[in-house]
C-alpha cells in the first residue's frame, strides 16, 4: 500500500491541540504537509496546546504555525493564517469539537447549543471561508 505524500500541500486541522487533531496534523506534517495547527487559547494557568503541537511538528523537521482563532466566530482569519504563512491553502481538516456531559438527561440546553456552535455552526464557517478565500 502506497504512503499518501502530502509534500508542498499547505493544510488546517481545527482542534489540532489534542486528540485526533493533533494527530492528523502531526500526520500531515510527517507526510510533507505545511500545518496550521487551530486551537483556542486557553484560559490563564492551561497549557497552549497549538503552540505544543507546533514544537512537535518542528522538532520532528516539519513546519507549522500556530491558529488561536475561535473557527465560530472568525473562521476567515484561520484561513488567512494559512494563506499569509505559506501562500495557499489545500486541505482542510473540521475536527474541532467539544463534549460538555456523558450523559445526554445531564446536559442543559445551554451546552447543547455550544456543542452545536462549534461542530455544526464551525464547520460550515470553515467551509465557507475556505471556499472564498482559497477557492
Amino acid at each position: 500500500m502506497a504512503v499518501m505524500d502530502f509534500a508542498g500541500r499547505v493544510a488546517i486541522v481545527t482542534g489540532a491541540g489534542r486528540g485526533l487533531g493533533r494527530s492528523h496534523a502531526l500526520m500531515l506534517s510527517a507526510r510533507g504537509a505545511r500545518v496550521v495547527v487551530n486551537d483556542l487559547t486557553p484560559d490563564a494557568g492551561l497549557e497552549d496546546a497549538a503552540t505544543d503541537v507546533v514544537r512537535e511538528i518542528r522538532e520532528r523537521g516539519g513546519v507549522a504555525v500556530a491558529d488561536h482563532h475561535d473557527i465560530t466566530e472568525d473562521a476567515a482569519a484561520v484561513v488567512a493564517t494559512a494563506i499569509d504563512s505559506f501562500g495557499r491553502l489545500d486541505i482542510l481538516i473540521n475536527n474541532a469539537g467539544i463534549v460538555r456531559s456523558a450523559h445526554f438527561a445531564d446536559a442543559d440546553l445551554g451546552e447543547w447549543e455550544q456543542v452545536f456552535r462549534i461542530h455544526f455552526d464551525g464547520t460550515v464557517a470553515m467551509c465557507a471561508a475556505t471556499t472564498t478565500m482559497a477557492g
